[in-house]
C-alpha cells in the first residue's frame, strides 16, 4: 500500500499547490489594483492641493470635476478606465454637512483625503470605489475547493477501502494458488465489484483441486503399475544374470571347464541384465520424483512473514472451526531460503493437523538454532501406530488412521521432497499416551 499513501501525498500536495496559487493570485491582482488607486488618488489629490488656497467650497467642487474628467492622469496612474473611482466628492468639514452621508452608502468602498489651507483641514476628497466583492469570492473559492477537497479525499478513502484493498489481497491469491500454497476458498464477499470475479477463481480452484485428485489418482495407478513391472522385471533379470554367471563359470559344462566362447557372451548377458536393472530402478525414480513439481529459489525474507502467512491463510478458517491455533516465533530472523517452498511445506502440515486432529488446537513452533531453522507443528487426534511412522512419508501411502478422511497419500511426501530439495528434511515424533503428533522441519 505504499504506491496509494504516495498517492494520498500527491493529492494533498496538489490542492495545496492549488489554494496557495489561487489565494497569491488575487492577493496579486487586489495589490495591484489597490497600488493603482493609490498613484491615482496621490496624484489627483495633489493636483487638487496646488491651488486650494484661492479656491472656495464651489471652485473646488468644480475643479474635482475638472481633475476626474482629465485623461491624462488616468494614463499616467496606468488605469484604464474601469479601474477609476465611481464618484469623488468634496465634504467640507463643517457640522452637520449632508454630504457625510457618502461614507454609509452600500457597495461602496470610500477613500478619505483631507483638504488643508493655512494649515487647517477645510475638508475632505472622498473617492468612491464599487467593492467588487472580491474578497467574499474569494472566501467562497476557498470554501469550494475545501469541500472538493473533503469529497476527493473521501473518494480516494472509498477507492482504498473498497477497491484497492479487496484487490490487494485477491491479486495474491492465483499466484499463491498456482504454487500450491493455499487450499482455502476466497471468501464471498457484499462487493459487487468483485463478486464475480471471487465466483470465477473459486470455479477455478474446485476445478484445478479436481485436476490435482484426478493427476494424484493417474499417479499412484501409474506408481503402482510401475512398481509392478518393476518387481515383475526384477526377478527375471536376476535369474537371467545368475544363468549367465553360471555359465561364465562353466557351471553346466560336463567336464566342468569354462567355455571361452559362452563365457564371453554369458558376459554379455550379465552385463545387459544390469542395464535393464539399471534402467527399471531410473524409471522407478523418475516417475516418483516427478510427482513434485518445485524448483527452488532462493531468496531473504523474515521469520514473522511465516507467522504472517499462517494468520492469513489458516487465522479466520480455524476461528469459524474454533480450532485455537498458537504460533511462537523466536525471534525474527532473516531466512535465506525459498518462502513459497516452505509455505508449501507449512500449508500441507497445518492440513493434516486440521484434517486429522481433534480440534483441541494446534501449535507452531518457529525459530532459529546455530545450524538452520525449526519450524514444529503439533496437534492432537489419532495418530498412526509407531510401526507406521517410517511410512508415513512414502508416496501414495495413507496410515491407519485416515481410513474414513478422504486424501490422496501424496501431502507428506510433498512436503519432504520440498524439504529435501531446499538441504533440509522432514521428521515425525508421536507421542500415544497423548495422542499429539509432531512435525519437525528443518532447513540449514
Amino acid at each position: 500500500m505504499k504506491k496509494l499513501g504516495k498517492l494520498f501525498v500527491t493529492v494533498v500536495f496538489l490542492y495545496a499547490v492549488l489554494f496557495l496559487c489561487a489565494n497569491l493570485l488575487f492577493s496579486a491582482y487586489n495589490k495591484d489594483r489597490n497600488d493603482k488607486a493609490a498613484i491615482y488618488m496621490n496624484r489627483f489629490f495633489y493636483a487638487l492641493q496646488e491651488n486650494i488656497d484661492s479656491m472656495d467650497a464651489g471652485r473646488i467642487e468644480i475643479q474635482i470635476d475638472t481633475l476626474y474628467n482629465d485623461k491624462s492622469l488616468i494614463k499616467e496612474a496606468g488605469l484604464s478606465e474601469a479601474g477609476l473611482p465611481d464618484r469623488v466628492c468634496y465634504i467640507p468639514a463643517e457640522t452637520g454637512n449632508s454630504n457625510v452621508s457618502l461614507l454609509n452608502r452600500e457597495d461602496q468602498i470610500v477613500k478619505l483625503w483631507a483638504l488643508h489651507k493655512d494649515d487647517n483641514i477645510i475638508g475632505f476628497v472622498a473617492f468612491e470605489y464599487r467593492d467588487p466583492g472580491y474578497s467574499r469570492l474569494r472566501i467562497l473559492m476557498n470554501v469550494c475547493m475545501s469541500v472538493a477537497f473533503i469529497i476527493t479525499l473521501g473518494v480516494c478513502i472509498y477507492i482504498e477501502h473498497a477497491v484497492l484493498k479487496p484487490f490487494g489481497k485477491l491479486s495474491a491469491y492465483p499466484e499463491k494458488m498456482s504454487k500450491n500454497e493455499i487450499s482455502e476458498k476466497l471468501p464471498e464477499t457484499k462487493n459487487r465489484m468483485f463478486g464475480r470475479f471471487i465466483w470465477g477463481i473459486n470455479m477455478l480452484s474446485d476445478r484445478l483441486e479436481n485436476n490435482k485428485k484426478r493427476i494424484d489418482t493417474l499417479s499412484r495407478d501409474q506408481m503402482t503399475m510401475m512398481t509392478t513391472i518393476a518387481h515383475g522385471i526384477k526377478t527375471p533379470v536376476a535369474n537371467i544374470k545368475l544363468y549367465a554367471d553360471a555359465i561364465s563359470t562353466g557351471l553346466y559344462q560336463p567336464d566342468g571347464k569354462v567355455n571361452e566362447k559362452d563365457a564371453e557372451v554369458a558376459e554379455k548377458i550379465s552385463k545387459n541384465a544390469d542395464d535393464v536393472a539399471e534402467l527399471v530402478k531410473e524409471l522407478i525414480d523418475k516417475a516418483s520424483g516427478g510427482i513434485v513439481d518445485f524448483e527452488p529459489e532462493i531468496g531473504s525474507f523474515y521469520l514473522n512473514e511465516l507467522e504472517e502467512f499462517l494468520k492469513e491463510e489458516f487465522g479466520n478458517r480455524l476461528e469459524m472451526m474454533r480450532i485455537p491455533l498458537t504460533i511462537e516465533t523466536g525471534h525474527n530472523a532473516i531466512v535465506k531460503s525459498d518462502k513459497s517452498g516452505i509455505c508449501r511445506i507449512l500449508s500441507q502440515l497445518m492440513e493434516n493437523a486440521v484434517k486429522y486432529g481433534n480440534g483441541d488446537g494446534i501449535s507452531v513452533s518457529l525459530d532459529k538454532e546455530s545450524d538452520g531453522f525449526y519450524i514444529i507443528v503439533r496437534n492432537k487426534g489419532e495418530i498412526p501406530d509407531e510401526s507406521e511412522l517410517p511410512y508415513l512419508f512414502n508416496s501414495f501411502w495413507r496410515g491407519s488412521n485416515a481410513s474414513d478422511i478422504p486424501g490422496s497419500g501424496i501431502g507428506l511426501f510433498e512436503a519432504r521432497e520440498i524439504a529435501r530439495k531446499l538441504y533440509g528434511d522432514i521428521y515425525v515424533k508421536a507421542d500415544p499416551v497423548n495422542k499429539e503428533i509432531e512435525f519437525d522441519v528443518y532447513i540449514p
